[in-house]
Formats: C-alpha cells, sequence, structure tokens
C-alpha cells in the first residue's frame, strides 16, 4: 500500500491594522517641497556660476573659489530635497504602519516591539495668535486627549547597524488611532508632542485613560482584553 502522506497546514497569522497616509495632505506637501526644491537650485546654481566666473576673473581670491564651492553643496542638498520628498509623502494608497500583536510593520519593514525604544507623536498646530497666546493655547492642550482622525507625524526609534539607533519617519492619517492601536498590543514606551512654529511641548496625557466604545479606559483593562477589542 502506498503511504498516505498528511499536509500540516500551519495557521495563518492574523493580518494587523492598517494605518494608511492622507494622500490629499502628501500631494499638497510634496508639492510644497519640489517646487521650494526647484526655486533653490535655480537660486544656487545662478549664484554659484556667478560666484565662479568672477573668481576666474580674479584668481588671486580663494575665498571666491570657496564660496562656489559651497554654492554647489547646497545645490547638491537642494536636489536630494526632491526624491525626500517622494519618499516622505507617499501618494499611493497602500499601508505606512501594520501594528500585530507582536510587532509592528513599518513601511514594510518588520519590528519587534521590545526592538522599539520609543514612539513619538508629533501633532502640528496653527497659530492662534502672538507669542503669549500660541504658548497659553499649547498648554491648554497638554493634558487634554488629542483630537481623532488628524493627520500627524509618527515616528519610531528603532536599531540601526552597529547597536545604534535611527528615527523612522512616518506622516499618516489617524495618527492618534495608530499610537491608541500601539498601546492596546501591549507598547508603552511613548510620548506625544505638540509643535507650532519655533514652540514643541510634551503632553502630559496618559492614553491609559482613553476610553472604549463602552466607557471602560484603556488602563483598566487587561492586555488580553485590549487585545481582544483591537484584533
Amino acid at each position: 500500500m502506498s503511504e498516505i502522506k498528511k499536509e500540516v497546514t500551519k495557521p495563518e497569522e492574523k493580518k494587523g491594522i492598517c494605518f494608511y497616509p492622507d494622500i490629499e495632505f502628501n500631494k499638497r506637501e510634496r508639492k510644497k517641497t519640489i517646487v521650494m526644491a526647484i526655486i533653490l537650485m535655480f537660486f544656487l546654481a545662478g549664484m554659484g556660476v556667478t560666484i565662479i566666473l568672477a573668481s576666474l576673473q580674479n584668481q588671486a581670491d580663494p575665498m571666491g573659489w570657496i564660496s562656489g564651492a559651497l554654492m554647489l553643496v547646497f545645490f547638491v542638498f537642494a536636489v536630494s530635497l526632491i526624491p525626500n520628498a517622494f519618499k516622505q509623502f507617499p501618494i499611493k494608497n497602500e499601508p505606512i504602519i501594520e501594528v500585530k500583536q507582536r510587532e509592528v510593520v513599518i513601511n514594510g519593514e518588520e519590528y519587534k516591539y521590545a526592538d522599539v525604544k520609543e514612539v513619538r507623536l508629533t501633532i502640528t498646530v496653527e497659530p492662534v495668535g502672538k507669542k503669549e497666546e500660541n504658548e497659553k493655547f499649547l498648554n491648554s492642550l497638554l493634558s487634554k486627549e488629542p483630537p481623532a482622525h488628524i493627520t500627524a507625524n509618527l515616528d519610531f526609534a528603532v536599531p540601526d547597524k552597529g547597536n545604534k539607533l535611527k528615527t523612522v519617519y512616518t506622516t499618516i492619517a489617524d495618527a492618534y488611532e495608530a499610537l491608541v492601536a500601539l498601546y492596546q498590543a501591549g507598547y508603552k514606551h511613548y510620548s506625544i508632542v505638540y509643535s507650532m512654529k519655533k514652540m514643541a511641548k510634551k503632553a502630559t496625557y496618559d492614553i491609559g485613560q482613553t476610553k472604549t466604545e463602552n466607557g471602560t479606559t484603556l488602563a483598566s483593562l487587561s492586555k488580553k482584553e485590549r487585545l481582544k477589542q483591537l484584533f
């Protein structure tokens, strides 16, 4: 008799909770960055050529050559803004962050929660008036729950080569919901920062005080209960 082989099917891992880019926001920011880079490129290229031509006429002045070289360095920086804009502001409707039970996927790369050193949510706020008024307004936000369904930066400090850390920057829609999902999955090393012009203040709000649909705070739930609600 021929031997009957049984196929063992491995249970599929549950799909995580995905968070996506704000496409309209990214289109605006990408366009703004590219236009700024092109204007800067033309300005620096013109300045660099002018300085170098002047140096050719007056070869005794070494500062002219140094200034021209610096302009070219800044020109290269301006050129680099364009590919960075495409990378930082994606416009495809593909997940940027996927929150799973034991790990998080960021831009397609997977990290275990134990390896993620910190997650920082940065919420940019529009000015409301003068400096004193702006500072007072920022202070009024620090102890409050962040607004839902906002587009903001959610950045991750993760391991890099040689026992170093690197920051992975993301800009996503529903950024606060993504941070709450990470908390529900068991991740606790986070910070919330409000940014306005040249001011930035760290919030004191505790995500554990966030309430579920039935009015229960996340901190009062066990990890198993939080995971059950999340997934």
